[in-house]
This record gives C-alpha cells, sequence and structure tokens, in this order.
C-alpha cells in the first residue's frame, strides 16, 4: 500500500514490552507524517525536510503515548499536505487497498489506508478541507474532522494558516473515533484557538455555581 513513510520496528516491539496502562494501554497507532514526533524524522511529504527530526511530539501525539499508546509508524502524504492524492518525492504514491489502481485520497491518505488495510487499529490525521474524511470515504473506514479549537494543532505542519486546520482521528468504528478523540481535546496551553470542550466546560460551570 506504501501506506508508511517511517516505520518504528524496534521503538514500537521495546514500548511493547513495557506494562500496559492507560486507556490506550498496549494499543499502536500511526501518525500523519505531518505532525512532529520526537526523535522520529517528520518529512511533511517534503524533498525540504526529508531528514527533519523534531525534538518534541505534536500535542495530539503526546497525549495518545500518553493514553498508553505506542506509536508504529509515520504515514504518508502529499507535498505540505495540499492535495487530495497522496503522493510525493519523498515516499512516492500510496495505494488504495481495495484497488491499486485508485486512490486512499489525501491529504491524510497514507493514514486511510493503513487503516483500512489492518495495518494500523487507529490513526492521527488533519483536515483543511476534506482531508480526514476524503480518505476514509475512499476506504470505508471512520474519520471525524472536529470542531475548530477541540484539538490543538500544536506541532503540526503548517502552522499557518492553523486557523483553518482541524486534527482528527482515524478508524475502523466510530466507537474508537469517540475515544480517540476523547483523549486528544482540550487546551494544552500553546495554541491559542484551542478552547475547553463544552461537556467540561458546563461541568465547571456547574461546579462553580455548587460552590
Amino acid at each position: 500500500m506504501n501506506a508508511f513513510v517511517t516505520v518504528l520496528g524496534e521503538q514500537a516491539l521495546h514500548a511493547a514490552a513495557r506494562p500496559a496502562s492507560g486507556p490506550l494501554g498496549g494499543v499502536p497507532f500511526t501518525v500523519k507524517d505531518s505532525f512532529d514526533t520526537a526523535g522520529v524524522r517528520t518529512t511533511r511529504g517534503s524533498r525540504l525536510f526529508a531528514d527533519r527530526v523534531p525534538e518534541s511530539d505534536a500535542t495530539p501525539v503526546a497525549r495518545l503515548r500518553q493514553a498508553g499508546g505506542i506509536l508504529l509508524a509515520k504515514t504518508n502524504l502529499p507535498e505540505m499536505s495540499y492535495w487530495t492524492e497522496t503522493d510525493n518525492h519523498v515516499a512516492g504514491r500510496s495505494l488504495n487497498p481495495y484497488d491499486p489502481q485508485r486512490t486512499p485520497g489525501g491529504s491524510s491518505g497514507g493514514e486511510s489506508a493503513a487503516i483500512a488495510s489492518g495495518l494500523s487499529p487507529l490513526g492521527i490525521g488533519s483536515d483543511v478541507a476534506i482531508s480526514v474524511r476524503g480518505p476514509a470515504a475512499d476506504t470505508g473506514i471512520a474519520s471525524i474532522k472536529p470542531t475548530h479549537g477541540r484539538v490543538p494543532m500544536t506541532g503540526h505542519f503548517p502552522a499557518v494558516p492553523r486557523r483553518w486546520w482541524h486534527a482528527g482521528p482515524m478508524a475502523p468504528s466510530v466507537r474508537d473515533l469517540r475515544l480517540a478523540l476523547s483523549l486528544m481535546e482540550g487546551p494544552d496551553g500553546a495554541d491559542p484557538y484551542t478552547v475547553v470542550p463544552a461537556a467540561e466546560a458546563s461541568a465547571e460551570s456547574e461546579t462553580s455555581a455548587q460552590g
């Protein structure tokens, strides 16, 4: 499928050998290669960044790791995330697992191909126009483009125009999306567009009123 750009085989096996804990304890996940991953190259689908290795995780990645998830691989994308098919000069073209002559979509096409073919049970994609929803439709998986401000975009490229980008989970089922989104959402103190989820805000308001 050519869904992966970088596979973290040794690191994933090492992490899996440790005791599992958290809501995602021991569950592997994959990440679109536009999100930073500490110590793991993040190419952004461009030769300009082919050897770039970030020092820290993007916020959604860090949160899935903190929940016990194991980063398995970085997934393919069009250069700089700007296209509706997944192809670039770093990793090449990703294929639709149901028909190699067709596209798995874009810009989160490597992610959709990985999940649809059973290579990954959960992934993080990003969307500015159709980039998680289109690939999900093309490969028969589930995805969601959360309301802007629900999931921090810290560590995602391009940072500008950040106000138009959305980070969203991709998975085989809506149930999996619900869990992943609940772990990814909420302010991180770095992305100024991120807001407190409505349910949490309502609970805090009731607590204040009772106090």
